[in-house]
């Protein structure tokens, strides 16, 4: 196999942006990585499916790199081939594939490619990623932890578990490894990430709480941000969960996607869980935590969502106060049992969309107020063009007006708030 010059673009959640991760660290033995899309001889896109919006960007790029760099060579890995490769070949058909169970197989693909032998890699296989190599080079403070791939759960909307296929959980001691290695190598922030990291374990022995116990007694200084949890599967381990959340080394942040206030709704989602579980999971911990940054996911316009189901999403986005709130309009994915009727109202979904985007924002700006004047230390995690972003052992963003060097603890007092983040400034400059 030949050396070339390798571009790496990707889209969509934390979980893509491991995989990424990984190919570029088995491509990089027999290749070069290049930041510059100009200098690249193959371009990969890691793609993301999700959402329909999404999906038309995706396509756009394809399309638009295509007729850019005429002379390169395209791998689109990811999600979208796994979901809808007719569109994936549509707007390019000379690409190559690589779906998410594939990536260890990136040098195979980048040779095939090369040779224009077009390999498509599409099937489903159980892969252990915790045990892949991976390239950390953009954030060194902050690694991806992928604990398992894959749903438990079959939501009527959601195109997520043909993309990954069904749950299975990665090997414990291959993941305290990683964070372990992650530790020496000088990262500071651990996010354990899944599709749904509630549901780690259930295929097999162990869950979630025992795994975050697990990773809490490596030794160092760090923190650990728990990833999105289906109601459904927190509430069966929620004492657990809320006595891991007793160290300090774990983030007292909440993601709870619960998609709507309507039991109705939620039933036709196939969520298998009601308002209430969630209400249950959110009330013990705020009881344990009650500063605990909650976020949550609202999808607005599901078939037949009547004016009350509507009021009810309201009524709950009111009682509960999200801090985040990860508002969407539904849109009908490929190969999910979902459809639209023609009668579809698309104008009233954006209405009750702007009505929710309206609450939401009045919400999240409250919740920000309330940390005015709050002090303590805050971990530089990233910047945003010259200014320094913290978060606190609640996960709460602030801005500081300097550069301050990664993975430097500083204390800070909060002096502003927006309904997107906290301004801060340091208390003590001397450190």
């Amino acid at each position: 196999m030949r050396r070339s010059r390798i571009y790496f673009e990707t889209y969509g959640c934390s979980y893509n942006k491991a995989d990424t991760r990984i190919m570029e660290g088995i491509a990089s033995r027999n290749h070069e990585i290049v930041e510059k899309i100009d200098d690249a001889e193959v371009i990969i896109l890691n793609t993301c499916y999700v959402k329909t919006p999404t999906e038309h960007r995706i396509i756009n790029r394809i399309k638009e790199l295509k007729m850019k760099f005429p002379s390169k060579k395209m791998v689109i890995a990811g999600c979208m081939p796994m979901i809808d490769k007719e569109k994936a070949l549509e707007a390019n058909p000379n690409a190559s594939l690589l779906g998410p169970q594939n990536v260890e197989k990136i040098d195979e693909v980048i040779d095939g490619t090369l040779r224009s032998a077009q390999p498509i890699l599409l099937e489903y296989r159980r892969v252990d990623k915790s045990a892949l190599p991976k390239l950390w080079r953009k954030n060194e403070v902050i690694r991806i932890i992928q604990i398992c791939e894959g749903c438990a759960d079959a939501c009527s909307y959601c195109c997520t578990r043909i993309a990954r296929g069904p749950i299975f959980s990665f090997n414990k001691e291959n993941i305290v490894k990683e964070v372990r290695r992650g530790v020496q190598e000088g990262a500071k922030e651990f996010w354990l990430t899944a599709q749904d990291t509630s549901a780690y374990g259930i295929d097999q022995d162990g869950n979630l709480a025992e795994l975050i116990n697990k990773i809490v007694r490596v030794e160092g200084e760090f923190y650990v941000r728990v990833g999105m949890m289906n109601p459904n599967h927190t509430l069966k381990i929620a004492n657990e969960l809320i006595n891991a959340y007793k160290s300090s080394k774990v983030f007292k942040f909440l993601h709870l996607p619960v998609q709507s206030g309507s039991n109705r709704v939620l039933n036709v989602m196939r969520r298998r869980y009601k308002v209430e579980d969630a209400l249950e999971v959110l009330n013990r911990f705020r009881k344990a935590y009650p500063k605990i940054t909650f976020v949550t996911d609202i999808i607005v316009g599901y078939p037949n969502e009547t004016e009350e189901d509507f009021n009810e999403t309201i009524k709950f986005i009111v009682e509960t106060k999200p801090d985040v709130v990860n508002l969407s309009k539904l849109g009908k994915r490929p190969k999910t049992p979902l459809t639209l009727c023609s009668d579809y109202d698309m104008h009233k979904v954006k209405e009750r969309a702007r009505k929710a985007h309206e609450l939401i924002s009045q919400i999240q700006l409250e919740g920000y107020k309330k940390w005015l004047n709050w002090r303590g230390n805050i971990l530089i995690d990233e910047y945003i063009g010259d200014d320094s972003v913290g978060r606190n052992e609640y996960y709460k963003n602030i801005v500081l007006k300097e550069k301050i060097p990664l993975g430097k603890s500083v204390e800070v007092k909060v002096i502003s708030a927006s309904k997107h983040f906290l301004l801060g400034e340091r208390t003590n400059l001397d450190v």
